[in-house]
């Protein structure tokens, strides 16, 4: 796709927007790019998303979707039992944060052992959705905002020619500690409310490409599908809200970029941190990039 990036979102390494970046706070929006540009680096990943890209990736591998491209469509999938076997090795790959107590490393020894239940009822859910209709798989696609001035970039997991569904996975969550220092987990039921920033990205991938939107909640208890039909957030009226939203962000952060005329000090001097928040979530080395940023 060609397409002219203006000069004051060069010097910020901002080549396109995204719904994700629309629903982020804005300190961490501008930390991100930051990082980005001036390190090569993205904030630590966690176990708790990481299960949910393996839940994606197995289904992907049973279904023919896995590293996926329009041209070459839907492919023969592999056996469950093969795409889950892959999916744990995948898993057991990762390297969990070693910043945090030893939080992620125990949440990466619970989470492995839901894949395959995880995994089981994702791949149901798609083919209850979809029927025996072809499935695009996820790829990089483009939208042009009229008041955004780059183009918005967006990753649909699963589509057809009129709807598209995205897969949101709930792991379990611990209960407190016992007595004797051991713990329990609790197996969360399916959600059947998306979160505000669900239904913000639903509303751009709505707009974008005109598919009804819906949502794929899956625990290891089951799975719940989410549509226009049975959740209000999902209609076009409350698509409409939420575009106008995450749009109106996307502006915030394009205005302050043109403002700063391409200055990182003065694009973080007109944004006030949470630092509480950014070391909780991302760790010491980020935090202390982000006060250096921030020249505190």
């Amino acid at each position: 796709m060609e397409y002219e990036v203006p000069d004051y979102s060069k010097e910020f390494g901002r080549i396109h927007v995204s719904a994700s970046g629309g629903t982020q706070t804005i300190d961490e929006h501008i930390l991100k790019m930051y990082l980005r540009k001036e390190y090569q680096m993205g904030f630590p990943f966690s176990s708790r998303p990481k299960a949910g890209q393996i839940v994606q990736m197995v289904a992907d591998l049973h279904l023919g979707l896995h590293d996926y491209s329009p041209i070459m469509g839907q492919q023969q999938g592999i056996p469950m039992s093969d795409a889950i076997t892959k999916g744990r090795t995948e898993f057991m790959q990762y390297q969990p944060k070693d910043w945090d107590d030893g939080k992620d490393a125990e949440e990466k020894a619970e989470f492995i052992e839901h894949v395959e239940a995880m995994s089981l009822h994702a791949v149901e859910g798609l083919k209850q959705f979809f029927g025996d209709a072809p499935i695009e798989g996820e790829y990089q696609r483009f939208y042009w905002e009229e008041h955004i001035d780059v183009p918005v970039t967006l990753f649909l997991d699963y589509a057809d020619d009129e709807k598209q569904i995205d897969l949101k996975c709930s792991l379990p969550v611990r209960n407190p500690p016992r007595k004797d220092g051991t713990r329990t987990w609790r197996v969360p039921k399916p959600k059947t409310t998306p979160t505000e920033q669900q239904v913000m990205q639903q509303a751009v991938y709505w707009k974008a490409t005109g598919l009804k939107p819906a949502l794929l909640f899956v625990t290891s208890d089951g799975y719940n599908i989410a549509t226009g039909e049975n959740c209000p957030a999902l209609r076009p009226e409350a698509l409409e809200e939420a575009y106008r939203t995450i749009v109106g962000r996307w502006l915030v952060i394009q205005n302050l970029m043109k403002a700063s005329y391409g200055n990182w000090k003065t694009l973080f001097s007109m944004v006030a941190p949470d630092y509480g928040q950014i070391g909780a979530r991302h760790g010491q080395e980020i935090l202390n990039i982000a006060k250096q940023a921030w020249r505190v």
